[in-house]
């Protein structure tokens, strides 16, 4: 009897968590090899046991450093670990250090993102890691009250790529700002949310930031709702058009409100 037949049949059973098994060890051999470099970071490079050269380089635009008898090697795209091991090979080939051991470590992050806009602490970041929305917008001190939508500009291959996501659906976690990735060179800016004003007789008049679709009634009661001299009935809805004329129009509770309208609470007729 071949005792080894059935190992065809268990090939299904062992297959899976052998694979979650490759996958999760090349998982940590990539963080063990250190970070992705990009252009422009500045590396420090040291060659154990031979101070004479130990060098500070950057990387260049088009993504090599220059190292003393190695010559060009390519940085950008690489982990640190394998532009040390790349240097290690050439110093060995040249002769210059039998047994070369060498140290690549990062000085300063060439890869960053730009954020302006309605957060707490505008500014340049460095992307020393891979990195999400939610850690960019954190990193800058978060979202001013009554900010509006987050827009993120990317050069991509075809143009300019331009995404936009509501700040309120970031807030509240109905959109996972974790899973959206920041990349080198994003452009973040965090829109100021449109206004509307409330006029008359309510109990609170005033500007209000309209953070999402909104009904007349639902900006009256964010206003304190109507007083008591106001009528429900008798609401009028002041809205600039395209060509810049200002309408004044009639409106009921159930109307919506839109960007920039002011809400007029008239008098009750007794």
């Amino acid at each position: 009897m071949n005792v080894f037949k059935p190992l065809s049949s268990a090939k299904s059973v062992v297959a899976p968590w052998l694979a979650a098994l490759i996958v999760a060890g090349s998982a940590v051999a990539a963080l063990a090899a250190g970070r992705v470099l990009h252009v422009d970071d500045v590396l420090q490079i040291k060659v154990v046991s031979q101070p004479d050269l130990d060098t500070s380089a950057r990387i260049e635009t088009d993504g090599t450093i220059n190292f003393p008898y190695a010559g060009r090697i390519r940085a950008a795209g690489r982990t640190q670990d394998d532009v040390a091991a790349a240097i290690a090979q050439k110093l060995k080939q040249g002769e210059v250090v039998k047994d070369p051991r060498v140290l690549v470590e990062i000085t300063t992050f060439g890869s960053q993102a730009t954020v302006q806009g309605s957060v707490n602490q505008p500014g340049a970041l460095p992307l020393d890691r891979e990195t999400t929305l939610t850690q960019v917008l954190s990193r800058a001190g978060g979202l001013k009250e009554g900010a509006g939508d987050v827009i993120v500009r990317r050069k991509g291959k075809h143009g300019q790529q331009v995404l936009r996501y509501p700040s309120r659906a970031l807030v509240t976690g109905k959109l996972d700002g974790s899973r959206i990735a920041i990349y080198n060179n994003d452009e973040i800016y965090v829109d100021e949310a449109p206004f509307f004003y409330l006029y008359g007789f309510v109990n609170r008049t005033g500007q209000y930031p309209l953070l999402r679709t909104m009904t007349v009634q639902q900006a009256l009661a964010t206003g304190g709702g109507v007083g008591p001299l106001g009528s429900d009935w008798r609401i009028r809805i002041k809205r600039r058009q395209e060509d810049g004329t200002m309408m004044e129009i009639p409106a009921s509770l159930d109307d919506l409100v839109q960007p920039n309208d002011t809400i007029v609470v008239n008098e009750r007729i007794f």
